[in-house]
């Protein structure tokens, strides 16, 4: 969408540094610093042994596998072959499907790695369309550095298996439109235009349902534009709704045909015991994303970011960067706010994407200033470039030459499933709580999923009800495991029995599960401190 006029740069400062064609070139691109990036990451996959190579990517991520597996097998949208689920953004699911229809091991996981390299490096390029756009390519490089290494570190936006590293590329591209369009005002921005923004703005709801918080923050700023620029505001937001409208419309109407709920069960499940305020998710929007093992600070950083680049007024394509950074953290912080809000569970990585993406938009409008006033820039660019691969490359051979605690039972859980097939030959369904994700994929039993993420409504409903157990006895469950080391309390009831609460996440509805110390299958000690247990699961204890 080529619709205005590339910004006026500053006097005495060219807009990018000219090639023989008079086309902009850029000596230092995030587009080739993703490649590179994704260069190492593909070969971490590649030269891991399978184990390993599990431990890259999110246990959350095997929900996602198992569901695309099942899909791509004929099943229908289910994780365990029993219960139909809509527990997933869509838009990244219907991408693994043919991943997963044509692969499987570990060639699957090199094939999704092939796809979200494929995404980053796009992403890298929508972060050069910005910079060449607000004339400063070294500075909205440097800006996006943060971004870069947790997107492939730490959390790894783009690699940990999950759909951040879609609705980024989404929200990247939305976001070089912006400024292309001088914040959706450009004299040929009109209803085609708006409409085309409306199906990019569709495609990264799809990309992660709870982007329709940034969006309506994108929609009121877009809308006050227009009033002020006396553009026909009301005709340009219609256009721009059409597609997302349309869109979410179609996904509630086909959850309800298919799942019997509008909405997905994952979102349903965290919501059970909601209502209060939960501040630990405010402290962790400030501290995260966590790199190495510690804290970045990068929300609170991107709060000072914005905020700073939005007093400086800069104008031009940095000054729409800057709007469009402070549209992304609003939306952000609006997000995090309502999970505080409706849900007593913890956040986990890709809920905070928002802060270093702001850093990466916003930055260079409050860098400038004293961008020129550094004679070695350059060089420092290039420094920065170098350490940013560096820490990627570390990171690499970090995960790849031991295991690290945080993915410790993800790496396990391809040797513990073997184990547990062995143990109890035969595909009696096992019930599991946290941690099924890795080892839930590579059992060849289902999995009955007792957080709810990915079950089904039925399921949902039998926990608010407390008839878990009736649900459990209808599909047959004959094992229950846990991947963590409580112990458990003793049951008065049953002597030598301990009873587990599930789910372990939140303040929700829980249910009671009794085990006993007799029916002890199976107990594998995890590198982080933690075990995989196994029981046999009692029916007449668990009524």
């Amino acid at each position: 969408m080529r619709t205005s006029a590339r910004p006026t740069p500053a006097p005495g400062r060219p807009a990018a540094v000219a090639g023989a064609a008079g086309r902009p070139r850029v000596w230092l691109t995030a587009t080739l610093v993703a490649a590179v990036i994704a260069i190492i990451r593909l070969a971490m996959v590649v030269f891991s042994d399978y184990p390993r190579a599990v431990g890259l990517f999110d246990d959350d991520a095997f929900y996602y596998f198992g569901v695309a597996g099942h899909i791509a097998a004929g099943d229908g949208s289910t994780f365990n072959g029993l219960d139909p689920t809509n527990g997933y953004h869509p838009l990244w699911l219907l991408l693994l499907v043919p991943v997963f229809s044509i692969t499987n091991g570990k060639a699957a996981l090199v094939a999704v790695t092939l796809v979200s390299s494929v995404l980053a490096i796009a992403s890298g390029r929508q972060i050069d369309r910005i910079g060449t756009i607000t004339g400063r390519p070294v500075l909205v490089t440097l800006c996006a550095a943060p971004l870069l290494v947790v997107g492939a570190a730490g959390p790894s936006f783009w690699y940990s298996g999950m759909e951040t590293g879609v609705l980024l590329f989404g929200l990247l591209w939305l976001a070089a439109i912006y400024l292309r369009t001088d914040g959706f005002t450009a004299p040929g921005f009109g209803t085609t235009q708006a409409r085309a923004v409306g199906a990019l703005i569709a495609i990264a709801v799809l990309a992660r349902l709870d982007t329709v918080f940034p969006v309506a923050v994108l929609a009121v700023v877009a809308i006050a534009t227009w009033v002020r620029a006396g553009k026909p505001w009301l005709r340009l937001t219609l256009s721009m709704a059409t597609f997302p409208v349309l869109a979410l419309a179609a996904y509630l109407v086909v959850n309800q045909l298919l799942f019997n709920t509008p909405l997905p069960v994952s979102g349903q499940a965290k919501a059970l015991g909601g209502g209060g305020f939960n501040t630990d998710t405010i402290g962790q929007f400030l501290t995260s994303p966590v790199l190495f093992g510690q804290s970045t600070w990068l929300g609170t950083v991107a709060l000072v970011v914005v905020v700073g680049a939005l007093l400086a007024r800069a104008t031009g394509g940095l000054g729409h960067a800057a709007r469009f950074g402070g549209v992304v953290l609003a939306g952000g912080v609006l997000t995090v706010g309502y999970y505080a809000f409706t849900s007593s569970w913890q956040l986990w990585p890709w809920y905070f994407s928002s802060a270093p993406l702001a850093i990466a938009l916003a930055g260079p409008a409050l860098l400038s200033r004293w961008a020129d006033r550094v004679p070695a820039r350059a060089v420092l660019a290039g420094a920065g470039v170098v350490v940013l691969v560096a820490a990627v490359a570390f990171n690499g051979v970090r995960s790849t030459t031991k295991t690290v605690a945080r993915s410790a039972f993800i790496e396990a859980g391809p040797a513990v499933a073997a184990q547990i097939d062995a143990l109890v030959p035969g595909e009696e369904p096992i019930a599991m709580g946290d941690r099924a994700g890795s080892l839930g994929y590579h059992l060849r039993r289902p999995v009955v999923h007792l957080e709810g993420l990915v079950n089904s409504a039925e399921y949902l409903d039998a926990l608010k009800n407390g008839t878990v157990h009736e649900f459990l006895a209808r599909r047959g469950v004959a094992l229950y495991a846990r991947g963590d080391n409580d112990p458990g309390k003793p049951d008065p009831a049953n002597p030598g029995c301990e009873r587990f609460v599930e789910p372990q996440q939140g303040g929700g509805t829980k249910v009671n599960i009794v085990v006993c110390e007799k029916d002890l299958l199976l107990s594998t000690p995890v590198s982080d401190g933690t075990s995989y247990r196994v029981w046999r699961y009692r029916t007449n204890l668990n009524r």
